[in-house]
Order: C-alpha cells, then structure tokens, then sequence
C-alpha cells in the first residue's frame, strides 16, 4: 500500500537539497505585472493632479485663466515622465525580484528621475558648473522630495488596491491614507504661501487665510482618521501602522504651522503702559516748579 501511495506521488525532488522558497516563488505573469505598473503609475498621475488642482483652487480659484497652466506644465513634467520609464524598467527588467524590494527601488527612482531630469535640462551649463551644479539646485531637491512622498502615498494606495483580502475596506483606508497625505502637503504649501515674504516685509493674513487653513486642516484630519478607522476594519497590520504613522504626521502639521501662526498658542497680550501721574504715584505737573514736572 505504501508502496503504490510512493509511485502514485513520487518526491519532486529526492535529494532534499532543493529549497522550498524557490519552489513556491511564482512564475513571471506579464499580465498581472502590468496590471501592477498601471496602477502604481496611475495612481501617481491622478494624486499629483490632485494635489496641483488643490493648490490651484487655494491659491488661485478655478475662475482665472493662469490657474490651468500648472495642470498642463504637470502632465508633461520631465520628472514624472523619467520616473514612469524607470518604473517600467523595474517592473519588467527585475522579474525574479519580490514586490517590496521593486517597490523600494521605484521610491528610489523619484529622486534618481529629477536628478536626472535636471541635468538634462541643464546640459548648456553643465560643462561649466559640473554635476555638483545639480546636486546643489535647491528647487529640485524640492521637486525630488514632493515627487517621493507622492510616490510613497501612491504605492500605499496601490498595495491596498491590490490586496486580496477584505478589498473593500482596504481600498477605502488607502485612498483616504493617500488624500490625506496631499492635504498635508497642502497644508504646508498654505502655510509657506501666507509667511514667506521678501526683503523682511510684515506677512499679512487675511480672513479668507485663516478660512483656507481651517477647511484644509478639517479635511486633512477627517481623511486620516477615516484611513486609520477603515484600516482597522481591513484587519492588515501594515496598512494600520501606516495610516497610524501618516495620521500622526499630519497633525504634527497642522499643529505646527497654523494661521495664524498663534491660532493654538496665542501670545499674551501687553499690559497697558501706565499713565505718568500713575507712575511717580503724584499729581501732574502744576507749574514751573512742581517736583512732577520735566525738568523741575
């Protein structure tokens, strides 16, 4: 009986030495592999569109003709089109690598894309100022930082999206993680637009400053207590500890730069300075004699 069970099922591998990891590593599928692309890459466009059109309608309003420029300049941004081949050459020229690991080189890619792009954008001034020239441009080191934390909210939102489990929830907690993350980059942009001045100037905040910030803030917090309460439904420990760590960022921002600045923290208001006659504890002065008087 033994026998015939052993011939019915014969070990795939009679030596032992073949590891069991390698035999449960899935074959290349193309197909699931661009449904992967296509949604990281996706959700990278449509959250950078997001947050521009965020940005446009705070700072200047759907009816000005100027505002839709940024929208135009976005989607033919040299940075995002090298780091959308980049991610293409991850995801198919790296088969036999594991999700995490492509994921942590595309985030890799967002700064490698502008560096990138900005060299070749300065290619008339390279001979002169060399690459240290382009490590030291400060607009796109910024660019590089905003391109990654779009990066890394759209790969949050991507895993949850294509998690197999309870997609409901998690695809809920994710978008809401990546909304959230915008509206905290938002908050930050209002909050350089309404301080930064030039040459020492007195920054003025207005009503409708304070108004832009209150909405903003509220969204921005209503969104990631949703991600973390729809997180918690999904039961995925990883997207929890995100929406957890997003969260608490989030309202470390909206804490530290409020408008106005002493929403929070009012400073306290001066004492009234004392009249004259209250100060020497006298009468005021009388005539040209008088102790009280300047001068005597």
């Amino acid at each position: 009986m033994s026998e015939a069970l052993s011939d019915a099922h014969p070990d795939p591998d009679p030596s032992g030495l073949q590891d069991s990891g390698t035999t449960d590593r899935p074959m290349f599928d193309v197909r699931a592999r661009a449904v992967e692309t296509l949604v990281l890459v996706a959700s990278v466009v449509v959250l950078r569109l997001v947050g521009v059109l965020l940005l446009v309608i705070s700072s200047y309003g759907l009816g000005s003709f100027d505002a839709w420029f940024p929208l135009v300049a976005m989607v033919a941004d040299p940075n995002l089109l090298v780091w959308i081949a980049l991610t293409a050459a991850v995801q198919f020229g790296l088969r036999s690598m594991r999700r995490p690991g492509r994921w942590a080189l595309i985030v890799l890619a967002a700064p490698v894309a502008v560096l990138l792009a900005t060299a070749a954008r300065s290619l008339p001034s390279l001979a002169i100022a060399g690459f240290a020239g382009v490590l030291g441009n400060g607009v796109a080191w910024i660019d590089a930082g905003i391109l990654t934390m779009v990066v890394l909210l759209a790969i949050a939102f991507s895993a949850a999206f294509l998690s197999r489990e309870r997609r409901m929830s998690a695809r809920i907690a994710g978008g809401l993680l990546a909304l959230g993350g915008l509206l905290t980059l938002v908050l930050l942009w209002q909050a350089f637009e309404t301080y930064f001045t030039l040459f020492g100037s007195q920054p003025v905040v207005t009503r409708a400053d304070e108004d832009r910030y209150l909405v903003t803030a509220a969204l921005t917090l209503g969104a990631l207590v949703g991600a973390v309460v729809f997180a918690a439904v999904s039961r995925r420990r990883g997207l929890i500890a995100t929406s957890c760590i997003v969260g608490c960022l989030g309202l470390i921002v909206a804490v530290a730069v409020p408008v106005p600045a002493d929403r929070f923290f009012p400073e306290p208001s001066p004492e009234p300075t004392p009249a004259p006659a209250e100060r020497g504890g006298g009468s005021s002065c009388m005539s040209p004699g008088d102790p009280n008087c300047i001068g005597g």
